[in-house]
């Protein structure tokens, strides 16, 4: 809406007077609360509107430009966003989760259609690969592993969870970042697996 407003006051036209230049445009009679003889007198002398009443070039682009604002957008399907198989990754990532309750009460692992909601969250924020994904998660399951899933976060917590300010926060996207630059606990290189 910002953007609106902003190239309005960039073509030095107030919202009534492109009001009556959409009417014009249209061919809508304009509505009483707007001084009609005001803002047209007033699109005359800006040369946005010939004396027959016809728009100019200039007010047509103007026009058509500032429609795009207004335009909906295509909603991204699931495939467009994860990929064609997107459900088996879904499930593989799932699977990457111990099969048991947590110490919070819940199961570890999340239903898939729940997931999916998440990951498409994930996706239209940030830019993984499933490949990323799959090793930030076995990392994190891991970890958690050696303190006997303690406080470990089920499978769609560790995708987003809603913080208190109702904004989202990611842990898979924080490990997800620290796989890629390289870091890692340096409490790794010390720790074996005792069976």
């Amino acid at each position: 809406m910002n953007e609106f407003f902003k190239k309005l006051a960039e073509g030095d036209i107030t919202p009534n007077s492109f009001y009556v230049l959409i009417c014009i445009y249209t061919d809508i009679k304009p509505n009483a609360c707007v001084s009609y003889d005001l803002e047209l007198h007033k699109l005359l002398s800006a040369e946005w509107v010939r004396e027959d009443l016809s728009l100019t070039q200039k007010s047509i682009i103007f026009i058509e430009e500032l429609s795009s604002y207004f335009r909906k957008t295509k909603k991204k399907s699931s495939i467009d966003l994860m990929g064609d198989n997107f459900t088996t990754c879904i499930k593989k990532y799932n699977e990457l989760f111990p099969s048991k309750k947590l110490g919070s009460g819940k199961y570890a692992r999340t239903n898939a259609k729940t997931l999916e909601a998440s990951f498409r969250w994930f996706f239209e924020t940030y830019d993984y690969e499933w490949k990323d994904i799959y090793d930030a998660t076995k990392k994190y399951v891991q970890e958690y592993e050696m303190k006997n899933y303690e406080y470990m976060r089920t499978s769609q917590y560790f995708i987003r969870k809603q913080s208190s300010d109702k904004s989202f926060e990611s842990d898979l996207a924080t490990y997800c970042d620290m796989l890629n630059e390289g870091s890692s606990n340096e409490e790794d290189i010390f720790r074996e697996k005792i069976v």
